[in-house]
């Protein structure tokens, strides 16, 4: 419950909120007299293509700037504390437990080196909030909760052993450890197929409903806001277009920018190649793969691709997407199968391809903050 007693009174109050950010011509603004308020019960949230100033937005409610930035103005206020002032040991005890951060690449945020259980009982055991016992069990309840297979032993698994989807949703159950006020999701089902998605959503907005904490939705995917944000903030270069109910902003927005947005949602381009009149690029012939010891992953899968014509591979967490992503490009060898690209038998290992295969093949990822080296330009 609220520090000041007034269930009325917003829990979170961000007024003329101004941030700069750093760049080789100086600091300038990127967010720009921005106003927010955010009650218990209520999900809000933020759209807006990239470069909007979400992601920083969301950072600042935690009275937090990332590197490169600096908060030059207005206030941040979460239940009566004015976070501009408070000292970092203040901010420390807040963030954690009583503000949560889901952010939207989960690789980067587990420790490789640990078990995903130990990881979500680390901060309500730091913290005093439970014993190490109850808080392992409470994450195998939200485990099972968040539809995660296994949920008794999945647990006891490394990051690296679990898909990506499935680690997704184990980072926003390791945000909900300490039963927070305020949860602010940058983008968390990304990683996640329709199914799961929609479970994940429904989830978050029963959360934020049955324990009146209040929410902070990023995301530029207004398909998936609808599902889960009472209000909806349009930005654009760090400016506030509008603010409305969701209602509001999808069935009859008030600015340009705002129907555009909704435009681009339901625009259909139609490819220019025709596919049919080209021969088989890629060839993909009874391929079955797994991972060490392990069972098969993939059993028996044929797919072909033509010249101009893009397949997409559809199906839940844990299904085999990247695996069979993985085994296209050789970094995973199959059990058995055969791989062809405009004929040419492919080895099965990355190894024994030649600079012209290699090249041939490549794999964009998920998540470009983990794929790129921060070491170099």
């Amino acid at each position: 419950m609220s520090a000041n007693g007034n269930s009325n009174s917003p829990l979170l109050d961000i007024r003329n909120l101004r941030i700069e950010g750093l760049s080789e011509q100086g600091w300038h603004e990127i967010v720009c007299g921005v106003d927010l308020q955010l009650k218990r019960g209520e999900v809000l949230g933020l759209i807006g293509e990239s470069g909007a100033g979400k992601s920083t937005i969301g950072l600042a409610a935690m009275g937090f700037a990332r590197d490169g930035c600096r908060i030059t103005g207005g206030d941040i206020i979460f239940d009566g504390m004015e976070l501009r002032t408070a000292s970092e040991e203040q901010k420390r005890k807040l963030r954690g437990t009583r503000i949560a951060y889901v952010a939207q690449s989960a690789a980067a945020a587990f420790n490789p080196a640990h078990r995903l259980l130990d990881q979500y009982a680390e901060a309500p055991v730091d913290h005093g909030v439970l014993s190490r016992s109850e808080a392992k069990q409470k994450g195998r309840d939200l485990y099972r909760r968040l539809d995660l297979p296994d949920p008794e032993r999945i647990g006891e698994r490394w990051p690296h052993q679990v898909s990506g989807g499935q680690l997704q949703r184990m980072m926003v159950a390791m945000a909900m450890s300490c039963s927070p006020d305020l949860l602010i999701f940058d983008e968390p089902t990304t990683a996640l197929d329709v199914t799961t998605q929609i479970e994940v959503l429904q989830m978050i907005k029963h959360i934020v409903t049955a324990q009146q904490v209040a929410a902070i939705y990023i995301t530029h995917d207004l398909a998936v806001v609808a599902q889960v944000a009472d209000r909806l903030m349009v930005l654009r270069y760090g400016n506030l277009v509008e603010m409305e109910t969701t209602t509001q902003i999808l069935e009859a927005p008030t600015q340009d920018y705002t129907r555009a947005l909704l435009e681009a949602r339901t625009r259909h381009e139609k490819s220019s190649t025709s596919a049919t009149e080209s021969g088989i690029l890629l060839a993909i012939d009874s391929v079955t793969a797994g991972y060490r010891n392990g069972p098969n992953i993939l059993q028996d899968v044929s797919v072909a691709v033509k010249r101009g014509q893009t397949v997409a591979i559809v199906g839940e967490s844990g299904s085999g997407k990247s695996t069979l992503a993985r085994v296209i490009t050789g970094l995973l060898p199959p059990r058995s199968g055969d791989i062809r690209f405009g004929g040419e038998l492919l080895p099965p290992a990355l190894a024994q391809r030649n600079k012209q295969q290699l090249r041939q093949a490549q794999m964009i990822y998920q998540m470009p903050d983990v794929a790129l080296n921060p070491r170099q330009r």
